[in-house]
């Protein structure tokens, strides 16, 4: 669900979807058939091209990933095992054949869907439209109240932190931000993916507003008698990460 700037609930996210597909005019047919406007798709043509991706702390930003089985310099069932290492992700795996036996073990790698060839696009939304909302729902229900970083006790419900028996009030911003990096942890996030999950708008290099949040929290942290450096670290190059000293 996204959110305003106050917190409060608004319209549902548009998704971000990571497509894995060799064919060009399948490529060219979801893209064209896919029938709601403000999601965004990105593709890859290959193995090589999505590695960066998959590897990358890029792939925090999507939302579903599908990918075609079959590709023309490496195996789907890779890209899948590869991605199950770092992220739940839903991922939608689509094929021109295979079994019983062959879909039986990308579930067991941990594919969420599979989809034959061909397919309706329309149908391939509503799969990963309903495994997005099904992990979002999963993730509100599971969601802590309570996070702890080192000695740092962090109230997410009622947005202040505490730490022997001082506490410090915090926005619904900068509690956004500590749920998230605290959820990600060691993990570092990717600026891209911070500024996607905490303030709901894409990342631009010259928009500084990240940098802004992370210097108050720290303020805030080293207000309490902690090392903010510590907890809250710099990922050179990449984002940001919350750290058990």
């Amino acid at each position: 669900m996204a959110f305003t700037d106050n917190g409060g609930p608004d319209a549902e996210a548009a998704l971000d979807v990571l497509v894995i597909e060799d064919d060009a005019d399948i490529c060219k047919v979801i893209r064209r058939g896919w029938p709601v406007p403000g999601d965004a798709l990105r593709f890859a043509s290959s193995y090589g091209q999505s590695i960066h991706l998959v590897h990358g702390p890029e792939l925090a930003t999507f939302d579903c990933v599908v990918i075609d089985l079959h590709l023309p310099d490496g195996d789907g069932l890779s890209i899948l095992r590869t991605i199950r290492k770092t992220t739940d992700v839903p991922i939608v795996l689509i094929s021109g054949s295979g079994t019983a036996d062959s879909r039986a073990e990308a579930f067991d790698i941990g594919a969420d869907d599979y989809v034959m060839k061909p397919f309706s696009v329309r149908e391939l939304q509503a799969r990963v439209s309903r495994l997005v909302s099904v992990r979002r729902g999963a993730q509100r229900t599971v969601d802590p109240d309570v996070y702890r970083i080192g000695d740092l006790v962090c109230h997410v419900t009622h947005r202040y932190m505490e730490h022997a028996g001082e506490r410090i009030d915090l926005t619904d911003a900068e509690t956004r931000l500590l749920r998230v990096l605290c959820e990600k942890r060691p993990y570092a996030c990717a600026k891209t993916f911070l500024y996607k999950t905490v303030f709901f708008r894409p990342y631009n290099p010259g928009d500084k507003t990240l940098d802004v949040y992370i210097s108050r929290l720290r303020k805030k942290i080293r207000a309490l008698g902690l090392d903010a450096e510590d907890l809250i670290q710099t990922a050179r190059g990449t984002g940001y990460r919350a750290i058990d000293p």
